[in-house]
């Protein structure tokens, strides 16, 4: 997949689910340096989705638009959850439990859409 494809995705299902593709743009700069085949452990593709977690269908994860509509599924109930995009981005990184709390992960987010 092109780049310019790759950002069409993420554009077209941003917007399908009710977010700013610029957000979720980052979003995938920090998760996976916009690397759809990336995996850290559990963590698989663009959006570095849990798969042991979430029980999600492993052999398309790596797809960009699966692995967009699942995880931007998930930062959809937590922003539904909290009503701050930037709370529901903390929780997806950390989880709402409060145990772990990467308060980088949101920083890093906010500093790529100011272009720093």
């Amino acid at each position: 997949m092109t780049k310019f494809l790759l950002l069409c995705t993420i554009a077209y299902h941003s917007l399908m689910h009710g977010f700013d593709p610029c957000v979720v743009y980052a979003q995938a700069m920090v998760e996976s340096s916009l690397r759809p085949s990336a995996v850290n452990g559990n963590c698989k593709g663009l959006l570095q989705v849990n798969v042991r977690i979430w029980k999600v269908d492993e052999s398309r994860i790596l797809e960009p638009s699966y692995n967009l509509d699942v995880a931007l599924d998930i930062l959809r109930h937590y922003y539904q959850r909290t009503g701050c995009v930037w709370t529901a981005l903390h929780w997806y990184n950390n989880g709402p439990s409060g145990k772990h709390n990467n308060r980088n992960y949101v920083k890093k987010i906010k500093k790529i859409l100011e272009g720093k």
